[in-house]
């Protein structure tokens, strides 16, 4: 591989690595069930983390270059990356050490950890002097220094300590926290060794993202499984309607099962770009689960609206604006009237939305609840007239799914604020919602969610903030 080739591979890694950082830890503050937020030393590490990858960036793109500032960035980036390579490394130790409630033998670890940093922050202010971590050559070209194995020699040794001691003490630890702790000490080394035998690769902070996105994940995870586990209890006693209860059970069961952070963390990342949607994602998700119900039990289609239907549904409707991932955000965010060229631009997110559903689900979920999935983001902006967007559909062409998200989608619109707009009463949304009967929206779809009236108030207030 050529060294431009190169150079663009570490620079998309790093890239890569950045916003997965940007991604997690704006999750962790702005998902507030998720207790990760209470432990310090993990922000610490998932910041020191995305500054040795953005540092990273730029010792790619200066290193060889001769031109007077790229040898004045070369040092200092390269100064940066190594400094906050072993910042990740010091503070995910003292995040295991809180994670593994080490009692007595975390003191010790403790020290241990300490006094590495403490060595290698003085060989790290020394090197510019002496070189020995690093050096840069008259012809701005990065080397490593002749002390560049001691931190690997820390490393190495208090790895060693956290093996013997899980070996020693395994049957006191907690099986559940093996996971995080067992990728703490596989991916980064992995990475290491690969970054150590092909001079040129730069994987050693990849290798601690992995890392944080499997503790990101397993802490969700739990999370996740758990409020599925009380939905769906409260679901199979609502929705008695006599099926076998070994079938409802096996379909608890496999939805419980499913990948949900991968739809949670989409949608948390469309959402946390459009910053007026706010809990628009999670509004509109309940707005749709409990019209679907109620139309299930006044006996609408009752073909389609079966209790694992309405649960596809429910899971899907987060995903109904993916598309927007791909709108621009002086676009998305414009606070004015969007141009006709701005708009054509914005009904993009309808069409791209389904084909981006299928591209990271696909092979991975029930195929059901992937073209539920697909449907709401193609089609929650058709109309029941035909005039809507993006393929004209009119009446039952479009997918029931899509009629009722694009139901919950408007409501959901009106009654809140907007940087363009004021939120609406509820009258006058309700009395938006009547008039569209029939025209935007399918009237069976319509008639049902006016009897809800009081039900729809009731979570649009209980999602206001204090």
């Amino acid at each position: 591989m050529s060294k431009e080739a190169l150079n663009l591979v570490n620079v998309t890694l790093d890239s890569y690595n950045v916003i997965i950082v940007i991604f997690i830890v704006l999750s962790i503050f702005f998902r507030h069930t998720n207790q990760l937020k209470k432990n310090k030393w993990l922000i610490l590490t998932l910041l020191s983390n995305g500054l040795m990858a953005f540092s990273d960036i730029f010792t790619w793109i200066c290193e060889g270059t001769a031109k007077e500032s790229f040898t004045i960035i070369l040092p200092i980036a390269t100064f940066i990356f190594y400094f906050a390579g072993y910042a990740v490394f010091f503070f995910f130790c003292l995040f295991i050490l809180d994670f593994l409630s080490l009692d007595k033998k975390k003191t010790s670890c403790e020290i241990m950890v300490l006094v590495s940093g403490v060595l290698y922050l003085v060989l790290l202010i020394c090197t510019p002097f002496t070189e020995w971590l690093f050096e840069i050559d008259e012809n701005n070209i990065y080397s490593r220094g002749r002390l560049f194995f001691v931190p690997i020699l820390f490393e190495i040794f208090i790895y060693g300590n956290f093996i013997i001691y899980l070996i020693v003490h395994i049957k006191r630890i907690d099986k559940n926290k093996l996971l995080p702790i067992l990728a703490f000490l596989i991916f980064p080394q992995i990475m290491q060794i690969i970054q150590l035998l092909i001079y040129g690769v730069s994987l050693i902070n990849t290798g601690f993202t992995m890392s944080f996105l499997t503790i990101f994940l397993y802490s969700n995870r739990n999370l996740e499984e758990s409020l599925n586990i009380t939905v769906s209890e409260l679901d199979i006693k609502e929705n008695e309607l006599g099926k076998k209860e070994s079938e409802v059970e096996k379909s608890r069961l496999q939805i419980i099962n499913m990948q949900n952070h991968t739809i949670e963390s989409l949608s948390n990342l469309v959402e946390n770009r459009d910053e007026d949607t706010g809990e628009h994602v999670r509004r509109t998700r309940t707005y749709v689960e409990l019209l679907a119900l109620q139309m299930m039990k006044n006996g609408y289609f009752p073909e389609i609206l079966t209790p694992r239907y309405i649960r596809f549904l429910k899971r899907a409707a987060p995903m109904h604006d993916i598309g927007k991932i791909v709108v621009p955000d002086h676009i998305l965010k414009k606070p004015g009237r969007l141009t006709e060229e701005e708009f054509k631009m914005m009904q993009r997110h309808a069409s791209e939305g389904g084909r981006i559903v299928h591209e990271i689900l696909d092979g991975f979920e029930d195929k059901e609840y992937i073209q539920i999935a697909a449907d709401i983001a193609s089609y929650h902006h058709e109309k029941w007239d035909g005039t809507g967007y993006p393929f004209n559909l009119k009446g039952e062409e479009i997918p029931l799914g899509a009629r009722i998200m694009a139901l919950a989608d408007v409501f959901d619109a009106l009654v809140s604020p907007r940087v363009y707009k004021e939120p609406m009463s509820y009258e006058t949304a309700f009395a938006i919602i009547e008039s569209g009967s029939g025209s935007h929206f399918d009237p069976a779809v319509a008639g049902e969610f006016l009897k809800m009236q009081d039900k729809a108030i009731a979570v649009n207030e209980s999602f206001k903030k204090d």
